[in-house]
C-alpha cells in the first residue's frame, strides 16, 4: 500500500513531540512501528489496496503486511521488547539432543530435518509454512518438539493450535500433556496450555488448542455472546491436518453442519487464519490444491514411501478384491418390475409400483443410492473367513453413511454366529459421531482388547491412531484420493507388540482400483441434499456487498437444478414457463451464461429470488430424490482375487514377467538396480532404500512381489502336484531381483551371509575369540549389508574398541577377512 511509505516518511520526519518520551531511534525512524489505511474493510483479493497495513520498520528486512486491526497497546510493547533476530539466533543454538533422546520425545531423524525445515523458513522471514509427512510418521510429536523450541527460544509469544474436530484437538492435548521432553517434565508442566474449553487464552498461555469451528463462531458469528479475540491474541497458528479437502465424500457430523459447503468451510478457514496477525505453520499428511494456495508448498517432505522403506510405516500386500454377482454387474430392475424405496425425510419405506423404465446402479452408487442387504451380507460371510474378532490384529470397516455401518455390524455378528464362532458383544462396534460418546468409543478401540472389528463412516478417516489396525475393509467408493490416502493411512503405523508386519486391503467396492491413476485432485464440494427452499433462504441472507457469496450460492442453485431436472414432472416445468415466460432450463441457461451477456452476481440472486416460490416448489415434486432404492436381488461371490500392479487387475504370473521385463530393461539405468546385480559387495542400506523407492516408482513393492511369488508358485504346484515341487519362500528383495534378472536360485540375504562366513570358517583355522566376532559380523552384516573400515568405528563395534581392537584380534587382516565374505556371498551356491 502506497501510504505505507507516507507513514514511514513521517516516523522519519525527526520532529520532536512535546511531552513525547520516545523510546530510541531506529536507523533513521523515531518510531518503530507503521500503520497505514484508506478506509475500506480488508478484502483478500484487493489485498494492497484495502484493510490496516502494517510495518516493524526497525529493520530493512521487514516487509509491510495487512492485518485486520490496530495492534493492543500491550502488544506493542510486547513487540518493542522483543527481538526476533536474537530469537533466531537462541533458536538457531538450541540443541536437538534432548528432543531425540528415546527415554522423553524419541524424534527420529527425519522428525527434527522437519523441525530444522520449518526454523529455516521461519528465519528467512516467511510467514506461511506448510510441511507435509505421510499419516503415522510422528506430525503431533514433531509439532511438540518444535512447539516447545520455538516457545523456549521465545520466537513466538503464543501459539494456537487449530485442529477441525474436538477428538482431534484432546488426541493431540494429551501427548502434549504425557511426553516428556527436558528434566523428564511435559510441554503442560513447563508452560501453561488452554484446552478446547478455553475460550480465551490467559496473560501466560503459552499455547491454547481451539477448533475452526469454535473460533469461527467466537470470531464472526452475530449471535455469540463470547468475548472476540484480538487480532494479536496469538503470534503463531499450527494447523494440524491443514489439507481438510475431501469432505466431497463426507458424511456433515453435527459440529461441521456449521458450514454450507467445502468452500465455506475454506473460506471461514481462511479468514480466520487471517484474522490474527500470526504465522502460520501447516501440518498435512496430504497436501490439497488449496492447502498450497493458504500455506505455499511443502517446505518438507517425507512420503509413504520413503517411510515404508525406512521401515517407519509398513506396507500392504496386493488387494483382496470381492468380486460378487452384484458388484460385477450391478443392481438392475427391469421395467414394469415392483420396487421400493426408503424415504429419507419421513423414515418411511414406500412402494414405488411398476417402474416405467429399466434402472441400474452401478457399484459407486452401493449402499449410497441403494441399500442392499444381500451384497453386504454376501460381502460379511465372506470376510468372516479372513478375521478372528477375538484377534489382536484389529479391522476398520468404512461405510457409505450411518445406517449403512448399523447394518454391516448386525450382518458380522450374524454371519460369526452361524460360522459357529461366538464373539463378545463389545467386539464388534460402530463408532460414528452418532454413538453415546465417540471419544470413549474410540479410546477403547485404541487402548483396549475391546472392539476388535469397528464399521464407521469418516469419524475415524484421519487423525486418529490405532497402530493394532492390520485389516482395511472398504464397503463405500470415494472420490476424493486425499480422503482415500487418510483411510489406507489408519494401518500403516507399526505394532511390534503384536508383530505386524504388514497390513491387509479387503475392496468390494473396487475402490483400490478406481483410485490407483488419481494423483491429484480439487477439493470440491455441496451438500446435494440441500433443498431450494433451503439454498435461498441462504441466499437472501447474504450481505448486499458479499458478491462471492451471492454468486457461489446462485451456482449451486442452478447446478442443484441440473442434478434433477431430469426428476421434475411436465407439470412442474410447465407451469414454471407458464408464470415467467420461459422453460426452467432456459431460465438456468440465461443465468449462469459466460461472457458478453453474463449476469452478475447481485443480478443472479434478485432472478432467482423473483422464481423462489416455483423453484421451493419443485422440492415437493423432488420428494423421490431423498429416496434410496431397497434392493432384494440375490448375491454370491464369484471369487477373491489378489490385485496386482498399478492397475490393479494382474496376475501374479504377469506381475512377476512385467517385474522380470523392468529388470532387464533397467538394469543399467537404475543406480540401485545395476548395484545389486553387478557390483553386490557395494550394497549399502541407502543403495536399498533408493532401490525401493525406484521400484515404488515404477509400480513395484517387495510385498506384493513377494505375495505373488508364493501365489505363483502355489497355483503352479497345484498343477505340478505330486511332482515333489519345493521352492523356498524368502522375503527379500535383492534375492528376487538376481533370480528373475540372473537366473540364480531363490536366496536370501541372510542365508547368502551365513553361508558365506561357514565358507570363511572352514577355509583355516580360527580361535574362539575369532569364531565369536565372525558370528557378531555376520549378524551384522545381515542389517547393514556391507560393512567397511568405518564400519568398525560405529556401534555395536566402537563400544568394543572399535577398528583398532578388533583388527588386531584378526591378527591385521580384518579387512581381507570382511572382503572375502563379500565376494564369497555372491557366488554361484553350490
Amino acid at each position: 500500500m502506497e501510504t505505507v511509505s507516507q507513514a514511514e516518511r513521517y516516523a522519519q520526519a525527526g520532529t520532536i513531540l512535546k511531552n513525547v518520551q520516545y523510546s530510541g531511534a531506529w536507523n533513521t525512524y523515531r518510531v518503530p512501528f507503521v500503520y497505514a489505511a484508506n478506509g475500506r474493510d480488508y478484502v483478500p483479493q484487493l489485498e494492497i489496496k484495502s484493510g490496516i497495513w502494517f510495518r516493524d520498520v526497525r529493520s530493512p528486512t521487514n516487509h509491510g503486511r495487512a492485518v485486520q486491526e490496530f495492534h493492543s497497546p500491550e502488544t506493542l510493547l510486547a513487540m518493542l521488547e522483543h527481538n526476533e533476530q536474537a530469537a533466531n539466533q537462541r533458536l538457531h543454538a538450541e540443541p536437538f539432543d534432548y528432543l531425540s533422546d528415546k527415554k522423553g520425545l524419541g524424534l527420529r531423524e527425519y522428525q527434527v530435518r522437519g523441525i530444522q525445515a520449518i526454523e529455516r523458513t521461519l528465519e528467512q522471514g516467511h510467514r506461511s509454512v506448510l510441511l507435509a509427512m505421510a499419516t503415522g510418521t510422528g506430525k503431533t510429536r514433531l509439532a511438540i518438539g518444535l512447539c516447545y523450541r520455538l516457545i523456549k527460544s521465545k520466537r513466538f509469544r503464543r501459539i494456537l493450535f487449530l485442529v477441525d474436530r474436538s477428538l482431534l484437538g484432546t488426541q493431540a492435548m494429551d501427548r502434549f500433556n504425557d511426553v516428556r521432553l527436558e528434566d523428564f517434565q511435559t510441554f503442560g508442566n513447563i508452560y501453561h496450555v488452554a484446552d478446547l474449553e478455553a475460550k480465551t487464552p490467559d496473560d501466560d498461555t503459552k499455547l491454547h488448542f481451539a477448533t475452526v469451528q469454535g473460533l469461527v463462531r467466537r470470531l464472526f458469528s452475530s449471535e455469540s455472546e463470547e468475548k472476540t479475540l484480538p487480532i494479536d491474541a496469538y503470534d503463531c497458528i499450527i494447523v494440524d491436518e491443514a489439507h481438510r479437502g475431501y469432505t466431497l465424500d463426507k458424511e456433515v457430523a453435527d459440529d461441521e453442519a456449521y458450514f454450507r459447503t467445502l468452500d465455506d468451510y475454506t473460506s471461514q478457514y481462511r479468514r480466520v487464519l487471517e484474522y490474527f496477525d500470526a504465522v502460520r505453520i501447516g501440518l498435512t499428511a496430504t497436501p490439497a490444491l488449496h492447502t498450497a494456495q493458504i500455506f505455499g508448498h511443502p517446505v518438507f517432505h517425507y512420503s509413504y514411501r520413503q517411510a515404508v522403506v525406512d521401515g517407519v510405516l509398513i506396507d500392504h500386500e496386493p488387494p483382496y478384491n470381492i468380486l460378487t454377482e452384484l458388484n460385477s454387474v450391478g443392481i438392475k430392475w427391469e421395467r414394469g418390475e415392483n420396487a421400493e424405496a426408503f424415504q429419507q425425510t419421513t423414515g418411511e419405506v414406500v412402494e414405488l409400483g411398476a417402474l416405467p423404465d429399466e434402472l441400474t446402479i452401478e457399484i459407486d452408487g452401493f449402499n449410497k443410492r441403494v441399500i442392499t442387504e444381500n451384497f453386504n451380507r454376501t460381502v460379511c460371510k465372506e470376510l468372516v473367513k479372513y478375521f478372528d474378532p477375538d484377534d489382536k490384529q484389529k479391522t476398520l470397516i468404512f461405510c457409505a453413511n450411518d445406517a449403512h455401518a448399523d447394518l454391516v455390524v448386525k450382518l458380522l455378528k450374524e454371519e460369526f454366529l452361524l460360522a459357529g464362532i461366538a464373539t463378545d458383544n463389545r467386539a464388534i462396534k460402530k463408532i460414528t459421531g452418532s454413538v453415546d460418546d465417540p471419544q470413549g468409543e474410540t479410546r477403547l478401540f485404541t487402548n483396549e482388547r475391546y472392539p476388535t472389528i469397528v464399521a464407521t463412516v469418516d469419524l475415524l478417516s484421519t487423525g486418529v491412531d490405532v497402530p493394532s489396525i492390520c485389516n482395511i475393509v472398504f464397503l463405500r467408493r470415494v472420490k476424493s484420493r486425499i480422503l482415500y490416502e487418510q483411510m489406507l493411512g489408519r494401518a500403516t503405523r507399526l505394532c511390534p507388540d503384536i508383530g505386524k508386519t504388514h497390513f491387509r486391503v479387503f475392496d468390494a467396492v473396487q475402490l483400490y482400483q478406481a483410485m490407483a491413476d488419481v494423483s491429484a485432485m480439487k477439493p470440491v464440494t455441496s451438500n446435494t441434499s440441500k433443498t431450494f427452499a433451503t439454498l435461498l433462504a441462504e441466499l437472501g441472507r447474504i450481505a448486499e456487498d458479499d458478491t462471492s457469496g451471492k454468486k457461489a450460492v446462485a451456482e449451486e442453485i442452478a447446478a442443484k437444478f441440473h442434478r434433477v431436472k431430469r426428476n421434475l414432472t411436465p407439470e412442474s416445468k410447465q407451469a414454471f414457463e407458464k408464470a415467467h415466460g420461459q422453460t426452467p432450463e432456459a431460465f438456468f441457461t440465461e443465468l449462469t451464461t459466460k461472457g458478453e451477456r453474463e449476469c452478475s452476481p447481485q443480478e443472479m440472486a434478485t432472478r432467482l429470488l423473483k422464481v423462489a416460490s416455483h423453484l421451493t416448489s419443485f422440492d415437493e415434486r423432488l420428494s423421490t430424490a431423498a429416496l434410496t432404492m431397497i434392493s432384494h436381488h440375490q448375491d454370491s461371490v464369484l471369487e477373491v482375487r489378489r490385485g496386482y500392479g498399478k492397475k490393479n487387475g494382474e496376475k501374479p504370473e504377469d506381475y512377476l514377467e512385467h517385474f522380470k521385463k523392468f529388470l532387464a530393461d533397467n538394469i543399467n539405468a537404475v543406480p540401485a538396480l545395476a548395484i545389486v546385480c553387478q557390483r553386490p559387495a557395494e550394497l549399502t542400506r541407502e543403495t536399498l532404500r533408493e532401490l525401493h523407492i525406484a521400484l515404488g516408482d515404477a509400480g513395484f513393492s517387495a510385498n506384493a512381489i513377494q505375495t505373488a511369488w508364493n501365489e505363483a508358485k502355489n497355483n503352479e504346484a497345484k498343477s505340478n502336484a505330486g511332482k515333489g515341487m519345493n521352492d523356498e519362500i524368502v522375503e527379500d528383495i535383492i534375492a528376487y531381483i538376481r533370480t528373475l534378472a540372473l537366473g540364480e536360485p531363490l536366496q536370501s540375504y541372510a542365508d547368502r551371509v551365513q553361508r558365506a562366513v561357514q565358507r570363511i570358517k572352514s577355509e583355516k583355522q580360527w580361535n574362539a575369540v575369532q569364531l565369536k566376532w565372525l558370528d557378531r559380523i555376520a549378524q551384522q552384516m545381515q542389517t547393514q549389508l556391507t560393512l567397511t573400515r568405518e564400519s568398525f568405528d560405529r556401534e555395536p563395534f566402537k563400544a568394543e574398541g572399535g577398528f583398532t581392537r578388533l583388527n588386531s584380534i584378526f591378527t591385521n587382516e580384518l579387512e581381507i577377512v570382511i572382503n572375502r565374505i563379500h565376494d564369497t556371498m555372491f557366488k554361484q551356491a553350490s
